[in-house]
């Protein structure tokens, strides 16, 4: 194939694959969480909020999101997943603690803490809201508002979660979970972060609590990059292959 066929060739190729990151959904930058930043992509799950009325986000559709999960081969259970996804209330940011089932929840022995921060034009979505022990909190100063929580749950037979839902490009979120009796239901390697990836999902990146029991990240609406800008990207490369 002469050089000016690839060129052609690579341009076509990075166009279609950028226009498919278009289509995908958001794409969330995460910080904090490793020694490096790294991206989320976002892809839809099905109705996973169903007729659900916020803030109550039903056992029956957190499970069918795990189900969803477990079909690309991704376990949760021991886990606490962080995973964007694309719904009928708009980009949404779901964070589920360990796996669930449909069972419910009739008491349990396992307990984690969270503060997490969010611009208030987000919508919340919270899992087992009359059992754990949570509460929404509308800043007076700032245009935010900050879930306090202890999730509780029956860490051998259900799970629990919730999420912001209506994210926008540029909406910073930050999260800070405290390590409590989870009643061995969590994994030393607690956090999965998971993400679009070659037409299915994946585990992008994964970590456990600090030795203080924290663990502390942000998550960032950030927009694709222009497609301009990635075919430049390629082509410099392939030049520079060339002259290697």
């Amino acid at each position: 194939m002469k050089r000016a066929q690839r060129i052609q060739t690579l341009m076509m190729t990075t166009t279609v694959a950028c226009s498919t990151a278009y289509l995908a959904g958001g794409i969330i930058e995460i910080n904090g969480s490793g020694e490096e930043s790294f991206l989320l992509y976002s892809q839809p799950l099905g109705d996973i909020f169903g007729s659900d009325e916020a803030p109550e986000f039903s056992t029956d559709h957190l499970a069918l999101v795990h189900e969803k999960l477990m079909s690309f081969g991704i376990d949760t259970d021991g886990k606490v997943t962080i995973i964007p996804v694309d719904t009928g209330y708009g980009l949404s940011l779901l964070t589920l603690v360990d796996s669930e089932s449909g069972a419910g929840d009739n008491g349990g022995a396992s307990s984690l803490g969270l503060t997490s921060t969010a611009p208030n034009s987000l919508g919340f979505f919270i899992n087992d809201m009359d059992q754990d022990d949570w509460q929404l909190i509308s800043s007076p100063w700032l245009p935010s508002q900050t879930l306090g929580a202890t999730f509780i749950w029956e860490g051998l037979t259900s799970g629990d979660g919730f999420a912001w839902t209506g994210l926008n490009i540029g909406d910073a979120l930050s999260y800070s979970f405290v390590e409590m009796d989870d009643d061995n239901a969590i994994d030393a390697e607690a956090f999965q972060f998971v993400g679009a990836s070659n037409g299915g999902l994946d585990v992008i990146y994964s970590d456990g609590f600090k030795s203080d029991g924290t663990s502390v990240f942000t998550a960032t609406v950030v927009p694709a990059p222009p497609a301009g800008l990635l075919i430049t990207g390629l082509l410099l490369g392939y030049r520079r292959r060339r002259t290697e």
